[in-house]
């Protein structure tokens, strides 16, 4: 490396000891041909400039590379309890993991990502024990087509409604306004929710201009704290985990104006005839895990 940067000093000194010999035109010359070297040279140091902020490159990146299947099979521990998690209850699902772990030795391989996602990764031959959908139909139909050997309620969910600048006591809050009245992405059921409760309190019309889902991409609850959106319907659960649900400025909504949000957990073929998986699910449903639930803000 030391004798590389050497080199390089001395091929620069060369070429300006001949640019101060030659004459003006000949330096002129001479010039024109470095710069344009340094305009084709750019691109390259762009590249490399910006692939460490490419996703993938990040600390929390969320996704994942596929490899191919004999290499995953081969390297992965075959202890893993593997589980495939809706965004919605990857939180709280980490919770009942810790408390599980103080107590057991299982580890984990999580994948966070909504049902179309699992069924991208069962396509490229990903192998899960459990699955946690936001809602049950997704899992009623991996169940008719025998994918898993048992379906189950996991938990309720809650909507919540946050407007920073008001004190909320009803969702007549929204027509204090005249600002983006916050909804969570078009394909979630917390989406449905909170359309179901502007229209039974007839505020659907009166508001209708100032809906705004975000997208998948995008998380709501940061959108209103940086005053980017003034307020919004959230999951209950999303706003138990920022620590805000006791302010005035929240509302928790009565589940009988909407829909029940349920969600639901699979086991599949494959995590049924494992000992180490059917107690974890055990411990889900028991009475420490339907505390961290309830702690969480769900049902």
């Amino acid at each position: 490396m030391i004798n590389g940067f050497i080199n390089q000093q001395k091929h620069h000194l060369t070429f300006f000891s001949k640019l101060l010999t030659q004459p003006l035109l000949a330096r002129l010359a001479l010039l024109l041909f470095a710069l344009t070297q340094l305009v084709f040279m750019q691109p390259a140091w762009a590249n490399s400039s910006n692939e460490s902020s490419l996703p993938m490159s990040q600390f929390n990146f969320q996704g994942y590379v596929p490899d191919s299947k004999q290499s995953r099979k081969k390297d992965e521990d075959p202890n893993l309890i593997r589980i495939h998690v809706d965004p919605q209850l990857y939180w709280v699902l980490n919770q009942v993991i810790d408390s599980y772990q103080t107590q057991h030795q299982s580890p984990f391989r999580i994948h966070q990502g909504q049902d179309e996602d699992h069924a991208n990764l069962l396509d490229d031959g990903y192998v899960f024990d459990l699955i946690i959908s936001a809602e049950m139909p997704y899992l009623e139909s991996l169940h008719r087509k025998r994918v898993t050997s048992e379906i189950q309620v996991l938990a309720l969910g809650r909507l919540g409604l946050w407007a920073p600048k008001e004190t909320v006591r009803s969702t007549s809050v929204v027509t204090l306004q005249t600002g983006t009245v916050g909804l969570m992405p078009e394909n979630s059921v917390y989406y449905r929710a909170a359309m179901e409760v502007l229209e039974r309190h007839e505020l659907n019309i009166k508001v209708k201009k100032r809906l705004k889902p975000v997208t998948v991409f995008q998380d709501l609850y940061t959108l209103i704290e940086q005053k980017e959106i003034p307020l919004g319907f959230l999951p209950w659960n999303r706003l138990v985990q920022a620590g805000i649900e006791q302010r005035r400025e929240v509302l928790k909504l009565n589940n009988d104006h909407h829909g029940a949000i349920v969600h639901g957990i699979a086991m599949t073929k494959q995590g049924s005839s494992r000992n180490d998986v059917k107690e974890f699910w055990r411990y889900l449903h028991g009475p420490k895990g339907k505390a961290i639930f309830k702690a969480a803000g769900f049902d």
